[in-house]
């Protein structure tokens, strides 16, 4: 019991001597305790008492060391204290570490999103890259296409452009030699008129040498003469008489039928001659 009393009576005094309540409560019994005692010292000077003496008996009692008592009490607040202050330190260390725990994942996570986007950013880099470089390698081959189609349209160019002046060059030599051909034609043919003429011609007394008759005939494709034109006279009416009437006499001109119709229509449908005395001498 009293092993009891040591251990549990510093336990009930430490915990009502926690806070300011206990010193208040002290301080109000001790001032009724002084009151009472002022009151009865003053009752017995009132009244004083001779009391016969009364023998006193001493004994010894055991008490508890005074200084032991705040040792008992203050411990188990120190120890409380210091165990929620470690409790406490505790928290806050975990949850320093949560928090650092918490700070590190978010930044792992921050720098994760970082690499994500940096990639994200390279491989769209990359992409614009490529289809920019496809777009360059497009634009050459049609850059490249285009010249060659170019270049073949220049040679196709070229190329008719010689084949049309050869053309050009054959055409005009063609009708060179044509016209040489229509031209002898022509002077044959107008000489075996002029021929003919001559040969049914009489020369009149009157004619001169240097006079000159201009005629044009109008002649059909068999060698008839359809109508005869006096263009220029000789100055002399029996030359130019003559002229016209030998022209009569020697038609038709069936030596036109083997003509071509082209030489004739362009050459002999009409004829103009220039007959000279001289020119008709035969």
């Amino acid at each position: 019991m009293k092993r009891w009393f040591n251990i549990a009576f510093p336990a009930v005094i430490a915990r009502v001597t926690e806070g300011y309540g206990f010193a208040v409560a002290l301080s109000l019994i001790l001032h009724v305790m002084m009151f009472g005692v002022l009151l009865v010292n003053w009752s017995a000077d009132a009244h004083p008492k001779i009391a016969p003496p009364v023998p006193i008996s001493a004994a010894l009692v055991s008490l508890p060391e005074p200084a032991a008592k705040p040792q008992t009490v203050r411990k188990p607040a120190q120890s409380q204290v210091e165990q929620k202050r470690k409790e406490e330190a505790k928290r806050r260390a975990e949850a320093k570490k949560t928090a650092e725990t918490k700070r590190k994942k978010a930044e792992q996570q921050r720098q994760e999103q970082e690499r994500q986007r940096a990639l994200a950013l390279k491989r769209e880099e990359e992409r614009k890259k490529d289809e920019l470089r496809k777009k360059e390698e497009a634009a050459r081959e049609r850059q490249e296409l285009e010249r060659r189609q170019r270049e073949k349209a220049q040679k196709r160019k070229e190329q008719q452009a010689l084949e049309q002046a050869m053309a050009m060059e054959q055409q005009a030599l063609a009708a060179a030699q044509q016209l040489e051909h229509d031209q002898l034609l022509q002077a044959q043919y107008a000489a075996l008129i002029k021929s003919l003429t001559s040969r049914y011609w009489s020369r009149p007394p009157s004619a001169r040498n240097n006079m000159v008759a201009e005629i044009r005939i109008s002649l059909s494709p068999f060698g008839d003469v359809l109508d005869i034109t006096m263009l220029k006279s000789s100055g002399n009416d029996e030359f130019d008489r003559s002229v016209i009437q030998a022209i009569r006499r020697a038609s038709p001109f069936s030596e036109l039928k083997g003509l071509e119709r082209r030489i004739f229509e362009q050459h002999f449908r009409r004829i103009t001659f220039r007959f000279r005395p001289e020119d008709l001498v035969k």
